[in-house]
């Protein structure tokens, strides 16, 4: 797709061309919000079923139709899509961060939060040193914290973050992933759900958040860590 063919339909200010134009160019801005979205219901960040993805790519769109100029090149035009589909799901989880925030200081940050220490329970099993209470003894005694994901969002997690399949065998596994996934910091999220739900490279997603693509490696390495105890 030409970003010119964009630009003469916005001169011709027909949007559902427009749209049915990006939508096709950007078919992994779907499946982002989309499992973003049913990520964010599923831990409670937001009420189930209130928001649509699709009426969320709708305000989108609009909002790139109304800016849309003739210099935008492809690259430019998909970084900004896919920030534009980040705002939208801040807004929605009422999140006021400042339009001069650093993302880059807030990985830099939450790596830290990351990077936790593991010890192992009487068994042996692994378990995060912040955690143990949540997840060693309740672990043991039926754990009450129900924390599921969607099936097909627990498939592309197992799949992209090379987790071994077998975590979706039972019902605690699942759980734990759940649990294990809610626990990642919001900015390093994002970035998972970059890779996983927008099907998005490291050098694509530190193109579209602005930050050295070093960073996005590490954040990546350090979020794969917490799922270590699957």
């Amino acid at each position: 797709m030409s970003t010119k063919e964009l630009y003469k339909h916005k001169q011709e200010n027909d949007f559902e061309q427009f749209y049915e134009k990006l939508e096709t160019f950007l078919p992994e801005l779907k499946k982002f919000m989309t499992g973003s979205l049913k990520a964010a219901e599923r831990q409670g960040d937001l009420d189930v079923g209130f928001y649509d993805a699709e009426g969320m790519l709708n305000e989108v769109y609009l909002e790139t139709f109304k800016t849309f100029s003739g210099e935008m090149d492809e690259k430019r035009l998909r970084r900004s899509l896919f920030k534009k589909a980040i705002q939208k799901m801040d807004e929605k989880r009422a999140l006021e961060i400042p339009d001069d925030v650093n993302t880059h200081a807030l990985l830099k940050a939450e790596m830290k939060l990351l990077n936790e220490d593991f010890t192992t329970d009487g068994d042996g099993d692994l378990i995060l040193n912040e955690e143990l209470d949540d997840i060693s003894y309740q672990q043991k005694q039926g754990w009450s914290k129900q924390i599921y994901l969607d099936a097909s969002l627990e498939q592309l997690m197992i799949q992209k973050l090379g987790l071994n399949e077998a975590s979706l065998l039972s019902d605690e596994k699942r759980r734990l992933l759940g649990f294990l996934y809610s626990t990642i910091p919001l900015r390093s999220k994002m970035v998972v759900e970059l890779l996983v739900f927008g099907n998005q490279d490291t050098l694509e997603i530190s193109e579209i958040l602005e930050v050295p693509e070093e960073v996005i490696k590490r954040t990546l390495f350090k979020a794969k860590e917490r799922f270590r105890l699957l």
